[in-house]
């Protein structure tokens, strides 16, 4: 299909059809999907894809394990609902709305994921802390978590240990074996350990933790297992039933191309009665009544979200979702792992380089970091942003000093190239 042909099937989303429900602004039947299934190529397929964002021609982003991009349409349904609760403004959020953007959700999250196990929240972070404060953690209870997590998680974990003495353990990832890390978290393992937080990919170096090996290690000790799962729904096929997660937790903000202030935790319903709600609202019950001192919970998920929400954000959240599942994980993975393992080839025939991401191809995933030897991370990341023109993230957890570059749908394979010439150039300095 010629250039023109793409941009006159596009040019039909700026309409009304931004305006309509979710499964019509990006279903395959849609004029975006249609344009899809007609794309001759991949290069065409992809081009398609990136012309639904809002950046500059010469921009080239590779920071989504930061914070991904909104497609346009995205923005619309988020402008559009929002212009439309202020006509006609109303208390609460629509309970209808709520359950399709769960049931949109839960497809990235594996076909056995119910709606009920699903709670709608702020960010990641807000879900580590209503896990951490909701399994009544005591003096002297320990954590299992590596020295490579977000401080979304370390911060929370750090003040656990400030109100409560629960005391942090940590170790330091295995690069060269995913079945090291499994060996590391066991030799940590004491009578005394209640819990082991990870990250399902890391922020530093994107390498795949084996959750599921994890898992079963966790339950075989009777140990809760929760996850940090910000850098994986959205970029990679997961199936979270079969995982042996007690809990998981993800930003919409990232890869599932949700707006800001979005994110979804997953409870199991059998552990519903064991992580208890310690902030709670409106709409967290199914009834309550001051003069009996009862209160009811939600019999769901819901029982972790509270009070006056922002509708909007969350129907893009959905509209980001039905994005994602409109090209599919499958094809999104397959693109952001050649991407990415283009790029690490291309980084090991680079003089003074130092690849940073697993060696092991298995465990690495669409976040791939590097360092320049005797150079500042700092200075690598503003010589590649000079002028604006890529977008990559400095590593300084762990005392790396490394460089991220994060791959997604928007990304193209002349970018990769595009990056490892200007590291090229800056390794010669």
């Amino acid at each position: 299909m010629k250039r023109t042909k793409f941009l006159q099937n596009l040019g039909l989303l700026s309409g009304s059809l931004a305006l309509g429900p979710i499964a019509k602004l990006y279903g395959v039947d849609s004029p975006f999907g249609l344009a899809l299934k007609q794309s001759d190529n991949d290069d065409d397929f992809w081009r398609i894809i990136r012309e639904q964002f809002v950046f500059p021609d010469d921009y080239i982003y590779m920071n989504t394990g930061g914070i991904g991009a909104l497609p346009s349409l995205v923005i619309n349904k988020v402008v559009t609902s929002m212009n439309e609760q202020e006509r006609f403004p109303r208390p609460g959020h629509s309970h209808d709305n709520w359950i399709d953007i769960k049931k949109t959700c839960a497809a990235l999250f594996g076909t056995e994921c119910k709606v009920e196990e699903l709670a709608l929240i702020s960010c990641a972070t807000e879900g580590i802390n209503i896990i951490l404060n909701g399994i009544g953690l005591k003096a002297g209870d320990e954590i299992i978590t590596s020295t490579h997590e977000h401080p979304a998680l370390h911060i929370p974990l750090l003040n656990h240990h400030r109100l409560n003495k629960v005391n942090i353990i940590t170790f330091d990832p295995d690069m060269h074996s995913a079945a090291g890390n499994i060996d590391r978290i066991s030799r940590l393992i004491t009578n005394k350990t209640r819990m082991i937080f990870i990250s399902h990919v890391t922020c530093t170096t994107g390498q795949v933790f084996p959750i599921k090996e994890i898992g079963e290690l966790a339950k075989s000790k009777g140990i809760i297992l929760a996850v940090d799962g910000a850098q994986a729904p959205g970029s990679m096929e997961i199936n979270v039933n079969n995982l042996d997660v007690d809990y998981y937790v993800c930003s919409g903000h990232k890869w599932m191309l949700g707006p800001k202030r979005t994110g979804i935790l997953y409870v199991p319903s059998k552990n519903l009665d064991f992580l208890q709600p310690t902030t709670v609202g409106a709409y967290s019950d199914s009834g309550y009544d001051i003069s009996k001192m009862s209160l009811t919970l939600q019999d769901s998920a819901q029982r972790y979200e509270f009070g006056t929400q922002n509708e909007p954000l969350f129907l893009g959240l959905g509209a980001g979702a039905q994005f994602v599942q409109t090209i599919g994980l499958k094809k999104i993975q397959a693109h952001n792992r050649e991407l990415a393992e283009a790029f690490y080839e291309g980084l090991s025939g680079i003089k003074g380089v130092e690849i940073l991401s697993p060696e092991e191809k298995e465990y690495r995933s669409s976040i791939i970091s590097f360092r320049i030897k005797s150079q500042k991370a700092q200075d690598v990341a503003s010589f590649l942003g000079k002028g604006k023109a890529i977008r990559v993230r400095v590593v300084t957890e762990a005392g790396l000093n490394g460089v991220r570059a994060s791959f997604h749908v928007y990304n193209q394979r002349f970018e990769v190239d595009k990056i490892l010439n200007k590291i090229a150039d800056f390794s010669k300095q």
